[in-house]
């Protein structure tokens, strides 16, 4: 269901791509179809507002004079995850009615903290972790290190648009699914074309030594069995997750204290 202002038509409108709302009705479904060249992407929008009460204990803080500190860990998180799930339903439920070459979820993020909620989201769809190389400083992402929606969900998301709007600028990254049956052809695409060097691609990642992938049917829950994995296959020393987390502080300064 889309909010009163639709971050995705606005950006989509600034690349040059053409956005079809669906109308609702009483089955669930997306929310609209996007056209550039030859390609149509079947889109469900999604956007994580500030949470009411915490934003009340931010701005209570605030009005004290005190300092608000904000932690956001980059790893998968449920509710993200519960986002995903109904995204991949709407999308499967209007696939057979409106023609179209691609699925995707696009997930903006607002309000205090949207850059690590965006980057949490980022982490939710790819099963990520930070891996570090004993006696070694180079710090690289591991795709697919946990449970993934891009897997649960390759069937109906294609990719995924994190983005986030501080309420002044909205920034977006396009992230592509290499499980996808359709990823060879999304990646080729003029949708995928549209958004430039702001893509995300775990295959091309993996290819210029930015990051390793889990490619192996292994139980993700077992953290030894996988670092032995990604040991192996990439003859690394011994490996150690490290996850990553985004933090801030938030204080009120009065106009006499500029």
């Amino acid at each position: 269901m889309t909010t009163a202002t639709s971050f995705a038509k606005l950006l989509l409108a600034h690349l040059g791509i053409d956005v079809q709302a669906i109308e609702t009705s009483n089955e669930e479904r997306a929310d609209f179809l996007a056209r550039i060249g030859d390609a149509v992407t079947l889109i469900e929008e999604k956007t994580k507002l500030e949470d009411p009460g915490a934003e009340a204990v931010r701005q209570e803080a605030l009005r004290e004079g005190k300092v608000h500190p904000t932690h956001i860990p980059i790893k998968p998180d449920n509710r993200l995850s519960g986002i995903n799930r109904k995204a991949s339903k709407q999308l499967a439920s209007s696939a057979s009615t409106f023609a179209h070459d691609f699925r995707l979820v696009w997930f903006t993020a607002t309000g205090n903290g949207c850059l690590g909620k965006q980057q949490q989201f980022i982490a939710t769809i790819y099963g990520t972790s930070g891996i570090v190389e004993l006696d070694n400083s180079q710090y690289r992402a591991c795709y697919f290190f946990r449970n993934s929606d891009f897997f649960r969900f390759r069937e109906n998301l294609d990719g995924a648009v994190a983005a986030y709007s501080d309420g002044k600028e909205l920034s977006a990254t396009l992230c592509l699914n290499p499980l996808s049956p359709r990823y060879v052809e999304f990646k080729a695409s003029p949708f995928v074309k549209a958004f430039g060097t702001a893509v995300r691609d775990p295959v091309t990642d993996e290819k210029e030594g930015r990051a390793f992938i889990v490619d192996r049917d292994i139980d993700r829950k077992n953290q030894n069995s996988v670092l032995e994995f990604l040991q192996q296959k990439y003859s690394t020393k011994p490996l150690m997750s490290m996850d990553m987390g985004y933090s801030s502080i938030s204080v009120q300064v009065s106009k006499q204290d500029g």
